[in-house]
């Protein structure tokens, strides 16, 4: 019986733009933004910051000495990470709290602090809430210093919330992710970018009751 379902986030939840997220950052100054900037994960110091290896400070630090400028300020990064938000589809907002009255819903992101910091906030939905009142419980990757698709990462969801990890299906449009959330024991749900995925996951718990 599927009682737990875990979300990931850009592609999922929230509809991505990375070719604005790059311009953003090479007109800050980043001349390899796009090589940084992978579409399903960072690598260098974004991905330094999303795995928590680096706060903030010494990201706009870092971010700064490549662009050969001075400084650059929180908001200035911050406004670069939130070019890879195109659209926050209110359906799938009203589909997770629809979900949640029958089943724990979580969130698991490779993610950043900047980010979150908007995501996590009333700026985030049309209805002023911020992503924690659609979820049960968020995972971060920079808050558990782990970085999909390690099977580690899985683990220290389940390990936290005491899940097992068949009562679980994970939501990802990641392949390498989803693979590794199913070498752990869980189900495996993979979408498409952007996709409408309420009809797929129906069906799968169907299949799975």
């Amino acid at each position: 019986m599927i009682r737990n379902l875990i979300f990931d986030l850009g592609g999922v939840v929230i509809k991505l733009d990375q070719d604005e997220a790059i311009r953003r950052f090479h007109s800050l100054g980043i001349e390899d933004a796009r090589e940084q900037m992978g579409v399903y994960g960072q690598t260098g110091i974004f991905l330094e910051l999303e795995r928590g290896d680096i706060d903030v400070e010494t990201f706009c630090r870092k971010l700064a000495e490549q662009a050969h400028r001075e400084n650059i300020s929180y908001d200035e990064a911050q406004w670069g990470w939130l070019g890879y938000v195109k659209e926050v589809p209110a359906e799938r907002l009203q589909n997770l709290l629809k979900l949640r009255e029958k089943y724990n819903v979580f969130l698991l992101s490779n993610t950043n602090p900047l980010m979150m910091a908007w995501v996590d906030s009333p700026a985030f939905s049309g209805d002023g809430h911020p992503i924690s009142y659609y979820f049960d419980r968020l995972y971060c990757s920079y808050g558990l210093h782990d970085y999909k698709p390690s099977l580690s990462i899985f683990k220290k969801v389940l390990e936290a919330e005491g899940l097992k990890a068949e009562e679980c299906i994970f939501v990802d449009d990641g392949l390498k992710n989803v693979e590794a959330a199913e070498e752990v024991g869980m189900h495996g749900l993979h979408v498409a970018k952007d996709a409408d995925w309420m009809d797929d996951l129906t069906a799968m718990l169907e299949k799975l009751a």
